[in-house]
């Protein structure tokens, strides 16, 4: 669905990936969908059978929730939990073990161009760029951050392993917050091929390049991953604040018409996520 205050087109997006200099096979998902305001970057539990499968899975439901559509964005919520049960479903069928994915997203408000959630599962990150100032606006799950201490002080195999995942335990949770959007604002999703390769002053410095599209910066962001050793799949998708618009009459209506909840139907839909 086209919301009215999306064709004011006051953001742009961009995305990119790349599978890296070492691995054989690319299991990070994203989704760049302007049309919907909603944004995702899903990574593929690398060690597991079926990360590619998971990730994508988590992508499609995501890409539901566009059709909704959202009057309250936190209610993206319910459609990471039915990715969640669909990747445990598919792993008990087919007999795999450790099958999970990732996530962290963006999702914009139809209705108040200031408002938006960020929510996350996982080591995927999202930054945010605003007045010069990087800051990372999520948490790690991860052995290393439940313990508050840095990776390197981990024995290796405790290193990157994460503690709660899309698809992956009992005790699965979605962390969200309202993501408070300001003009000028620069969004970075990424997964940790980006977050773990690529030094936090060339985050900045990629983000803060003014006469670059959202495009190329996501794909500068995935290059320096390469540039910085490519060890794991690198995927980007920048989101990127021009001046807010004034909410008019026609996105009113819109409001007034969208009802309070999304509909529960968990029937498929046919949804291809798109790329924008």
């Amino acid at each position: 669905m086209a919301f009215a205050l999306f064709r004011n087109k006051y953001f742009s997006a961009g995305a990119f990936t790349s599978v890296g200099l070492v691995r054989k096979e690319n299991q990070d998902s994203y989704l760049c969908l302007a049309s919907g305001g909603i944004f995702a970057v899903s990574d593929g539990m690398g060690g597991g059978e079926g990360g590619a499968r998971a990730s994508a899975i988590v992508v499609q439901k995501l890409a539901q929730a566009a059709l909704v559509p959202l009057k309250d964005p936190a209610n993206v919520e319910r459609f990471v939990h039915r990715a969640n049960r669909e990747i445990r479903d598919f792993a008990s069928a087919n007999h795999l073990r450790g099958m999970g994915a990732t996530v962290v997203g963006l999702v914009l408000s139809p209705f108040d161009p200031g408002a938006g959630v960020i929510f996350s599962a996982g080591d995927s990150r999202c930054y945010r760029l605003r007045k010069k100032k990087l800051e990372q606006l999520t948490s790690d799950h991860t052995v290393a951050a439940a313990m508050g201490i840095p990776e390197e002080q981990l024995a290796g195999h405790l290193r990157g392993v994460l503690t709660n995942a899309v698809g992956c335990g009992n005790g699965f949770f979605v962390e969200s917050h309202p993501a408070d959007l300001c003009a000028d604002d620069v969004y970075l999703l990424c997964s940790d091929g980006v977050a773990r390769q690529v030094p936090e002053a060339e985050i900045r410095r990629i983000l803060g390049l003014t006469d670059v599209s959202a495009s190329d910066r996501a794909r500068m962001l995935v290059q320096a991953s390469l540039r910085f050793g490519g060890a794991d799949n690198a995927t980007a998708v920048v989101v990127t604040l021009g001046p807010l618009p004034e909410i008019t009459d026609d996105v009113l209506a819109e409001q007034a018409a969208c009802p309070d909840q999304p509909d529960d139907d968990e029937e498929e839909r046919d949804v291809t996520p798109a790329t924008e």
